[in-house]
């Protein structure tokens, strides 16, 4: 059976092998860490797979463990930010117009409201976006002349 970063029982220390040298490196520096880092480490890595994290879920606090340990602060585990907004903040002068249509293709706008939006930058262009949708947008933005952030 696999080793549980996340158990309270103690570990025998056990031969593993791994198909990757950067995984290999990876293991050695986290086996050094404290409990408590490991434990952060790994609820940061489930929530980038997108998993809920609940409270003492990873020990450290929470139902799941007892006594004094239960009073351990939950904001030790730093968001993992996984939806970003795009937003424009200029343009070049001589590209306005290609931006304009591409704010128009992107955010599904009108001719009018694409023109009001791009005139008023710095503005949010769309909302919500995955981090892969975001950069596919902002790359398209920057190949016509925009000046964009994934904020």
């Amino acid at each position: 059976m696999g080793r549980s970063f996340f158990s309270t029982a103690p570990a025998e220390e056990e031969e593993l092998t791994f198909k990757s040298p950067k995984v290999e490196d990876l293991y050695g520096r986290i086996k050094t860490l404290p409990e408590e880092e490991v434990n952060v480490l790994g609820a940061m890595v489930i929530q980038v797979l997108g998993v809920k994290i609940f409270p003492g879920q990873f020990g450290g606090g929470g139902a799941a463990v007892g006594g004094a340990e239960a009073a351990a602060p939950v904001e030790e585990v730093q968001e993992v930010k996984t939806i970003f907004d795009l937003k424009l903040v200029g343009f070049d002068a001589k590209a306005k117009i290609k931006v304009i249509k591409e704010v128009r293709s992107i955010a599904g706008l009108g001719l009018k409201e694409a023109k009001e939006l791009v005139e008023s930058a710095p503005k949010v262009i769309q909302k919500d976006l995955k981090p892969e949708k975001a950069e596919e947008l902002k790359a398209a933005l920057e190949a016509v002349g925009a000046q964009v952030e994934v904020v």
